[in-house]
């Protein structure tokens, strides 16, 4: 038996990215997936293909800033599989633009999809955990959420309260035996260039061309999976997470000296000047 077999699990924003990549490495593992989004036909493609595959993958709609709608997913699960062992709270969207130029609506659906979609999955799963006797649960931040990252300000900024968040909570949750992890890749090759992101002044467009040192998301996911197996309180995947991590904490000045001189080249990379 591995570590993850026969494990319930739910993973939010399952229908594309690094979510549908951990739903994948998930079902491969053994576990019982529960693809959780708001994009339920694509969800429902996804379990479909994962299920003929020879998993045990479903999807339910969820809006991850509606907490009456993430209560109610998790309600079904535990109706349906009498537990909940693994929490994904991954749905997320990004924000590209410097603090001056970032709107009150930029930041008002980062705090409510990135941050309080978190929240209200972790405080759903962690009501239920507890009751069960423990349970583990994977926040997805990013980079950013480790280090400064200018030009994704706002971003950055929400990112480092899911790190704080995950953290914080994982010292409360110990004592009954819930696992708290926070997942923290670089640069992810997925779609960026949708609807649901936002650029302010930026080509949005340059990042669905393909950075260097991008992640492919099975590779996050992999990531994940092993992290979570060891139990790790931050889960950094690729140099582009490493790299700022470590030298932000160790050599800080050196770190600003070097944002410093960088970012008026991303800013005029970005700009497409």
């Amino acid at each position: 038996m591995g570590y993850f077999s026969d494990k319930v699990a739910v993973v939010t924003g399952g229908a594309s990215g690094i979510g549908e990549a951990i739903a994948s490495e998930l079902s491969l593992s053994g576990s019982i997936v529960v693809i959780a989004d708001i994009n339920i036909g694509e969800a429902q493609r996804i379990a479909e293909a994962l299920s003929r595959a020879g998993g045990r993958v479903f999807a339910l709609r969820m809006d991850v800033t509606d907490k009456a709608s993430v209560q109610f997913v998790l309600d079904s699960v535990i109706k349906s599989y009498g537990q909940l062992d693994i929490m994904i709270n991954n749905a997320g969207i990004v924000v590209i633009s410097e603090m001056e130029d970032t709107l009150e609506e930029d930041w008002d659906r980062l705090i409510d999809i990135n941050l309080k979609g978190v929240v209200f999955g972790m405080q759903a799963a962690y009501k239920i955990m507890k009751q069960q006797g423990g349970g583990q649960i994977l926040n997805t931040s990013s980079s950013s959420g480790l280090s400064p990252t200018p030009l994704f300000t706002a971003y950055s900024s929400v990112k480092h309260a899911v790190v704080g968040l995950s953290t914080a909570t994982r010292i409360e949750a110990a004592p009954h035996h819930i696992k708290v992890n926070a997942l923290c890749p670089g640069v992810v090759n997925t779609p960026v260039a949708t609807g649901r992101n936002t650029s302010r002044g930026m080509d949005l467009e340059i990042l669905s061309g393909g950075l260097p040192m991008m992640l492919s998301p099975k590779r996050v996911a992999k990531a994940a999976l092993k992290g979570m197996k060891k139990n790790k309180a931050i889960i950094p995947v690729g140099m582009d997470s490493y790299l700022p991590y470590w030298a932000n904490r160790f050599v800080p000045g050196v770190y600003d000296f070097v944002l410093a001189k960088g970012v008026p080249l991303v800013r005029s990379y970005m700009k497409n000047e």
